[in-house]
């Protein structure tokens, strides 16, 4: 494996972020930059601290596929748009030959779209260039421990994904997008991608979702009045919530409670 030394090139970004935490002190995380700019190349080889960090590039998928039948990454650090085979196809090929790495993809302003393709293709994330080295970082880290957790038994109940995790806890205090963007210090793009991803429904309708699995319990277990239970969910009004809950579950709150009491009521989260 190449590890690549750090650049004193002043048009360089310092940073002094400390990196992500390796498996072992002693052995630096392997992590494959793909990018067919050589500035890019360079910038990536200064930002990433060679201690905790072993730094190998490819200049395009072709490339990239070659290294990884010689190295085993823990992290591949993906650009979308290159020649000879872009970051899309090279991804379906990793994932087609066994590689378990990480892959973060690098795109474009606003290139969403491609992004959540990558994500479905089991991309762990994906940053926007430019990025700060902090949050290149934060990025990194993000995804290591996202897949510790998913390779933990889930006897939470709660979803793998962060953002889905952070809204079935907190649906009640959550009102939009930039409440979870703000917890979480994503953008409001990288919110609905992974929403979208993990779930396939939208912002709205997986705040819904989560609101409704609680109101649907306190109809079942309590003697709560409707509107006390619409407005403890999350809803505004009691006119809201008997209009989402009837789109939903094809039947008014108070049918659902009759039909729950005789051991019909319908299925619906």
């Amino acid at each position: 494996m190449t590890t690549r030394a750090h650049s004193n090139d002043d048009s360089m970004a310092n940073t002094s972020s400390s990196a992500p935490a390796t498996d072992s002190a002693a052995r630096p995380l392997p992590i494959l930059v793909v990018d067919d700019d050589d500035l890019f190349l360079k910038y990536c080889s200064q930002l990433l601290d060679e201690e905790a960090f072993a730094i190998d590039i490819a200049e395009d998928g072709l490339k990239a596929l070659a290294k990884v039948q010689q190295n085993d990454y823990e992290v591949i650090l993906l650009d979308v748009s290159m020649p000879h085979m872009d970051g899309i196809t090279c991804l379906k090929q990793l994932r087609e030959g066994g590689c378990n790495a990480v892959v973060i993809i690098v795109t474009g302003g606003g290139d969403v779209p491609t992004a959540v393709e990558a994500m479905k293709l089991g991309a762990a994330d994906y940053i926007e260039k430019p990025f700060s080295p902090g949050g290149l970082l934060a990025r990194i880290d993000e995804a290591l421990t996202k897949r510790r957790q998913a390779q933990e038994a889930d006897t939470s109940g709660l979803s793998r994904e962060p953002v889905v995790a952070y809204i079935q806890q907190h649906a009640i205090q959550v009102n939009s997008r930039r409440d979870v963007a703000d917890a979480m210090g994503l953008s409001l793009d990288q919110v609905s991608a992974r929403i979208q991803v993990s779930t396939g429904q939208s912002f709205r309708q997986l705040l819904h979702t989560c609101r409704l699995k609680t109101a649907i319990q306190l109809l079942e277990t309590t003697e709560m009045d409707i509107a006390r239970i619409a407005l403890d969910t999350g809803f505004a009004t009691v006119q809201h919530f008997s209009r989402v809950f009837s789109n939903i579950a094809g039947v008014s709150p108070r049918k659902y409670r009759q039909q729950s009491r005789l051991g019909n009521a319908p299925a619906v989260v």
